[in-house]
């Protein structure tokens, strides 16, 4: 799965909620903390993943405006090229619950997220599983999100 769609995501669940998140530039870091690779596969693979996946983290920033927070998730899934879509989304009371289906050349992933979050910061757990071509193999990222000031 392509790191944009990883961070894609994590940047829908700040967006999506016009009552609490604030609109601005946010920075998102992903990091790979867990990664169970298909049977039969190399430990050697899990590694090269890592490196894949940007070793100690990948960070992004983004801008949301306020249309954007008025807006569905879907609207802000084109930063994934449309690869992955919401058949669950929950965020109030300072609790995220997503669940997604991602789609790309390479496979398919069933991703969960489960975190909190404040006007201007969030925390969570990402877990996805699937089969990327090589197997079935699930993997855990930390995504912590904050707001860095005025998109400009």
């Amino acid at each position: 799965m392509r790191k944009l769609a990883v961070l894609g995501l994590a940047t829908v669940a700040v967006a999506t909620s016009a009552w609490a998140i604030e609109p601005g530039n946010w920075e998102t870091n992903s990091r790979l903390d867990d990664i169970q690779l298909p049977p039969g596969m190399p430990p050697q693979a899990g590694e090269m993943i890592r490196g894949m996946m940007g070793g100690e983290g990948m960070t992004a920033q983004n801008c949301v405006t306020q249309e954007d927070l008025d807006n569905s998730p879907e609207r802000i899934f084109d930063e994934t090229n449309g690869e992955c879509r919401y058949s669950e989304f929950e965020m109030s009371a300072g609790e995220i619950h997503a669940v997604a289906q991602c789609q790309s050349e390479q496979g398919t992933m069933d991703m969960t997220m489960d975190g909190t979050y404040t006007a201007s910061t969030y925390d969570m757990t990402m877990s996805m599983r699937g089969d990327m071509g090589m197997g079935p193999m699930t993997m855990t990222f930390d995504v912590t999100g904050r707001r860095l000031g005025d998109c400009g």
